[in-house]
């Protein structure tokens, strides 16, 4: 267990580096937290400031996991896939909760899209293009997430590993929670609906 523990610090110093936020300063002079909606995530960035904006931070949020996760791996090979899910956890809690900023960071989307994908390629993927639809479908990022997430939890338990499907249940817990300010706006009709869906939709 204190090698799972490891690996989850590790994560967790990884993902504490908000790269949208480094991006925003070096683009607008502002913190990503002074932007749009406040979150420091690629959405938000990528709304306020440009599509360069939105693929810096991306590339810089899947770096921090793989990052983590390679370092993991090297530390305790034997412990395989686990060691990328505890890593990437870590960095998860890490973007969402950073000690720095009085543990208020981003929602993680994109750390645990990396995860789940290098946990399993296969499935990791398909979970990615059924949440690409889930966009165009429902017209909300929030609502997608979940629902790929919800796809990959299944398929996790489907596979039989207990400790990978438990993992992916928190991964989902933490969507939940990141999301819930904009489930809750959905309903009230206050969340703006993903440009991409609305783009897909004028087609």
């Amino acid at each position: 267990m204190l090698q799972r523990f490891i690996c989850l610090l590790i994560g967790y110093a990884c993902g504490c580096v908000l790269c949208s936020d480094i991006v925003a300063r070096a683009l607008s002079g502002k913190s990503a937290f002074e932007l749009g909606d406040g979150n420091p995530g690629m959405a938000n960035v990528g709304h306020e400031l440009g599509t360069k904006a939105a693929l810096l931070s991306l590339a810089g949020d899947i770096l921090k996991t793989v990052l983590a996760v390679v370092v993991s791996q090297l530390l305790y090979p034997q412990l395989g896939i686990v060691a990328t899910a505890w890593a990437g956890l870590g960095t998860t809690l890490g973007h969402d909760f950073p000690f720095w900023h009085r543990f208020r960071g981003g929602k993680g989307v994109t750390t645990i899209a990396s995860t789940i994908i290098l946990i399993s390629p296969l499935w990791g993927i398909l979970a990615g293009v059924v949440g690409f639809f889930s966009i165009i479908v429902t017209g909300y990022l929030s609502v997608a997430a979940l629902i790929a997430m919800a796809f990959y939890v299944i398929a996790m338990f489907v596979q039989g590993n207990l400790e990978i499907s438990c993992l992916c249940l928190v991964f989902m817990a933490l969507q939940v929670y990141g999301h819930w300010s904009k489930l809750v706006g959905i309903r009230n009709g206050t969340t703006r609906r993903a440009g991409l869906a609305d783009k897909f939709r004028h087609k």
